[in-house]
C-alpha cells in the first residue's frame, strides 16, 4: 500500500518543490528509525506490485483503526467519491446489516457504537473512546481555529450548544453546528477534528454535560460535551489494526487489501498503469 501511495502522490507538492511529507498529512513515514525486519521482507515480498483500479493506482488511504466501519473519501473529504473507497464494515462476523440499518440515522449510530465485539480491531485502545470537553475549552478550541481561517464570527465569546445536524451512510459527522453567541459556526467533515481536540475520529455522537443551578437545582445547566466514539483517524480505506487481525486469521496479503478495497486488483507496475488521472491534463503514466 505505502508504494502505491507513493507513486500516485509523488505530484502532490510540486508547487512547494518537494514530493511528500513525513506527518500525518502523507499518512506518516517515520524514517530509518521506523523500520522493522519484518516490513523489509513484506517489501522485498510484493516488489514490483501495486493497487489498481481500471488501470489507475488506487488512492491508497488507510488509517490507524476504523471504528468497526471504513469510510468513502467524501464523508472525510471534499471532491469526487472513489468507487474501491467505500464504507465496508470491518467484521469478518456479519455484526451489523448497514442495508437495514444505515448508520446516518442517530439512533442507529448509537447502537452500533454500544457493539464492543465482533470486530477486526475491538482488541485496541482506540476502538471504542470518549473525551470530554467544557464549554470553555471548546470556545478556545473554535476562537484559535476560526481566527486561523479569518472567519466573520472568530470573535465570539460563549458556545452555546453543538448539534450534529448531519451523519455520513458510515456514521462519521458531516456537518456539526456550533451555536454561540454571535450566530451558528458550521463546522464540515474533517475541520470538526481540526477544529476541536476531543474526538480523534469523525465516528461519534455527543451527551451533555450539565450541572444544577445552584439558586434553582430544579433546572440545569449546559457545562460541555462528551464526545464518544469509535476508531482513530480518518477512517477511510483500510484499518491497519484490522488488517492485523485478518492476518493473524491467515488472511492473505490480496485478500485484506480485496477487503478494504472492493473492485481493485493488485498488477504489476508497467507503463501501461496511469498514476493519477486528472480530467484536465494528460494522464502521467508509471515508469
Amino acid at each position: 500500500m505505502a508504494r502505491t501511495y507513493v507513486l500516485r502522490n509523488l505530484r502532490r507538492f510540486v508547487i512547494d518543490d518537494y514530493q511528500l511529507c513525513a506527518d500525518t498529512q502523507c499518512q506518516v513515514y517515520r524514517g530509518l528509525s521506523g523500520s522493522a525486519a519484518v516490513s523489509d521482507r513484506a517489501i522485498a515480498a510484493t516488489a514490483g506490485q501495486v493497487l489498481t483500479y481500471e488501470g489507475e493506482l488506487v488512492d491508497a488511504l488507510y488509517s490507524s483503526n476504523s471504528g468497526g466501519i471504513t469510510a468513502s473519501f467524501s464523508d472525510v473529504w471534499n471532491g469526487p467519491d472513489r468507487p474501491y473507497l467505500q464504507p465496508v464494515l470491518d467484521s469478518v462476523q456479519g455484526v451489523w446489516n448497514l442495508a437495514q440499518r444505515p448508520l446516518s440515522e442517530e439512533a442507529n449510530l448509537r447502537a452500533f457504537m454500544a457493539l464492543e465485539t465482533g470486530f477486526n480491531s475491538e482488541t485496541w485502545d482506540a476502538f471504542r473512546w470518549q473525551e470530554d470537553m467544557s464549554l470553555a475549552e471548546i470556545t478556545a478550541d473554535l476562537q484559535a481555529y476560526l481566527r486561523a481561517q479569518a472567519h466573520p464570527l472568530a470573535e465570539f465569546t460563549q458556545v452555546q450548544r453543538l448539534v450534529v445536524t448531519e451523519r455520513s451512510p458510515s456514521g462519521r459527522v458531516k456537518t456539526l453546528q456550533v451555536g454561540t453567541d454571535l450566530g451558528v459556526v458550521t463546522l464540515d467533515k474533517d475541520e470538526v477534528q481540526r477544529a476541536l481536540y476531543a474526538p480523534i475520529s469523525l465516528l461519534f455522537y455527543l451527551e451533555g454535560l450539565y450541572d444544577r443551578d445552584a439558586t434553582d437545582p430544579s433546572q440545569l445547566i449546559l457545562r460541555g460535551y462528551r464526545f464518544i466514539g469509535g476508531g482513530f483517524g480518518h477512517g477511510v480505506g483500510m484499518s491497519q489494526t484490522g488488517a492485523y487481525h485478518l492476518g493473524d486469521l491467515n488472511w492473505s496479503s490480496e485478500r485484506i487489501l480485496q477487503f478494504y478495497y472492493p473492485g481493485a486488483e493488485l498488477q504489476p507496475i508497467s507503463d501501461q498503469l496511469v498514476l493519477w488521472r486528472d480530467p484536465y491534463q494528460v494522464p502521467e503514466m508509471a515508469e
